[in-house]
């Protein structure tokens, strides 16, 4: 079994507080706004450490996709989020498991907002797989983004 980590980075004009309660805190309220077919839920726990959290969303061929994340640590105060994805998406075969962290910098008068994926998996990694989850990580970014500068009291708060 061997690990691969891939980093992505989106730069963004919206501080950092504002973007985390957006990504993290209150995304199965905010996404459903630029993405309707997004419903997020907690099937366990309270949405703190070890709770579980379901997504339905439909993909680009409008299959719906279901996913389940255990969140491993939640950090409001400095901006992070880490959780282990235990069903659906990127789990195969070949990948045992996927563990996201979310860590969102200030810079200036806004933020860097990181995803650091660490992709365990029984044999050689599909880098191409990781790059395209990464690229779509970094729409959903900035589709938060665009959808906050539309909307500057969303998530002001």
């Amino acid at each position: 079994m061997g690990v691969t980590t891939a980093t992505h980075e989106f730069k963004s004009s919206i501080p950092a507080p504002r973007m985390y309660k957006a990504i993290i805190q209150d995304s199965p309220t905010v996404f459903p706004n630029f993405m309707p077919q997004y419903k997020s839920e907690i099937v366990q726990g309270d949405g703190g450490v070890g709770s579980i959290l379901q997504t339905c969303f439909a993909d680009e061929g409008n299959q719906v996709k279901v996913v389940k994340h255990r969140v491993e640590a939640k950090d409001p105060a400095s901006f992070y989020s880490k959780y282990t994805l235990i069903e659906g998406g990127a789990l195969s075969d070949n990948v045992e498991s996927v563990v996201n962290e979310v860590k969102i910098d200030a810079a200036g008068d806004g933020c860097v907002v990181k995803a650091i994926n660490h992709y365990h998996t029984k044999g050689e990694a599909d880098k191409v797989l990781i790059e395209t989850i990464g690229q779509q990580t970094l729409g959903v970014y900035k589709a938060v983004h665009d959808y906050l500068l539309a909307n500057p009291t969303v998530c002001a708060a």
